[in-house]
């Protein structure tokens, strides 16, 4: 019955949630991925076998795995090209692959998917630890201890990324970003501001932006602002956690919401200020993006993978890190590799390709295809790595961002939890509620929310 209902909470949050910017819980930083050995301890296989050694080739029968992911364009197209390259090399393994739709889509599909189990063997899509971990699936947990996997070359805080609240590890990383802030380059040389030494907290920022909306309207454009974002949640937590607010807190195996302390206020009162002061438009973040590339924007936060989409564009764009209250840090985003078979065979055989797909030469080449990051420490020490920086400073930057970049653990209530920050912010804009109370309001919907699944 506790399986049916998670389920369920996970269709219905994910079929309202339309953008995938999850709850927050920062995890302190594990030096050589040692934590992600202590997992496979903690989690038990779904097959009751020990996953941490590789079923012997004699043992090992052909299988075909059907695979969704929810990657489209570019990264859509390099994913089916290194999938159809493992299956052409594989002996033991053929892949069934299918486009599951985008974020929403897929979410909603696998979680209808696990109620008729009719669940794919592999899915690379958003969110996939919120599923195996409440299902108690931790299979991953004790695959990445596997010899030749090297899980210690992934950042600690990417696997945090694949993290369940109970602890354990139950997805693995794939294509992963962070936020960075975008700026144009022709509206900030207009307003004088000096970008060789940029700003770096949001009241260095914020003085900028008073510049820029003075004197960068360069083009004399109608609803000129000085900035926005594309995904409020994402931005909204990354600031949080920067102000010493962690967004939700785990204790005991307790998830206690605190995105309405002193600390979260600070930051929501902030973000009204630039609305309040004209620097940031009301409510219009879904048009940001095109209001940035037509010039009517100076800067923009959106995710590190528009560094490799931005190429033929009308505007020359820079990139600086990401402003900061108190301390550096920005929210990983991004999608993951999740197991769901529970076949001993087939376990076997998505292993096999997840490791592929995680091979350092891999994940580097989909990182530059695509603008996602390098998951793996020493991909950033390969030629290939080396050379794109020095053709595009702005990878440099969104590279520089991992050392301090934290993950959510998942749980099943993140998404109604987005949901109500994205609708508190909105208020907060429009003027209708004042940030403590619009996160009062936000909080206790998603405490409620919480306490009905647990019933």
């Amino acid at each position: 019955m506790k399986k049916f209902k998670n389920l369920l909470t996970l269709l219905l949050a994910f079929v309202l949630l339309s953008v995938f910017s999850f709850g927050c819980l920062p995890k302190p930083a594990v030096p050589n991925g040692s934590q992600a050995r202590e997992d496979g301890e903690e989690g038990t296989s779904s097959t009751g076998t020990d996953l941490t050694v590789a079923m012997p080739l004699d043992e090992r029968e052909n299988v075909t795995l059907d695979v969704w992911y929810a990657v489209s364009g570019t990264s859509g197209e390099k994913f089916v090209e290194q999938a159809e390259a493992f299956d052409k090399q594989s002996d033991l393994v053929s892949l069934n692959l299918s486009y599951s739709g985008g974020a929403n889509d897929t979410a909603t599909k696998v979680a209808a998917a696990l109620l008729t189990d009719t669940q794919p063997d592999v899915a690379l899509m958003y969110a996939g630890a919120s599923y195996t971990g409440s299902l108690g699936n931790f299979d991953t947990g004790q695959l990445i201890q596997r010899e030749g996997f090297n899980a210690d070359d992934i950042y600690p805080g990417i696997w945090d990324y694949c993290r369940y609240y109970t602890g354990g590890i139950c997805a693995v990383p794939y294509g992963i970003s962070t936020p960075v802030l975008y700026y144009n380059k022709a509206i900030v040389e207009a307003a004088g501001v000096d970008m060789t030494n940029p700003p770096k907290t949001w009241d260095e920022l914020y003085e900028v932006l008073k510049i820029c909306k003075e004197k960068g309207n360069v083009n004399g454009m109608e609803g000129f602002t000085a900035f926005d974002t594309s995904d409020v949640g994402w931005l909204f937590k990354s600031m949080l956690m920067q102000n010493d607010c962690p967004v939700v807190e785990v204790n005991d195996g307790v998830i206690t919401p605190v995105f309405n302390n002193a600390e979260a206020v600070e930051v929501a009162e902030y973000w009204k200020k630039l609305v309040d002061e004209g620097l940031m438009a009301a409510n219009e973040h879904s048009s940001s993006e095109n209001k940035f590339l037509a010039g009517n924007l100076a800067f923009l936060v959106m995710s590190s993978n528009r560094i490799s989409r931005w190429t033929e564009v009308d505007i020359e764009i820079g990139a600086i890190e990401m402003p900061y209250f108190k301390t550096q840090s920005v929210a990983l985003g991004g999608t993951v590799l999740t197991i769901f078979t529970q076949d001993e065979q087939k376990i076997e055989a998505a292993w096999d390709l997840v490791s592929y797909l995680l091979e350092p030469q891999q994940n580097l080449d989909f990182a530059l295809s695509t603008g996602y990051l390098p998951v793996r420490a020493s991909e950033l020490e390969d030629e290939k790595a080396v050379e794109a920086i020095e053709e595009n400073e702005m990878y440099s930057i969104a590279f520089n961002q991992m050392p301090y970049a934290w993950a959510y653990v998942h749980f099943e209530q993140m998404g109604t939890m987005d949901l109500q920050l994205a609708d508190a912010l909105s208020r907060i804009e429009k003027g209708t509620k004042d940030p403590q109370t619009a996160l009062n309001d936000a909080l206790n919907t998603l405490v409620e929310d919480m306490e009905y699944d647990n019933q």
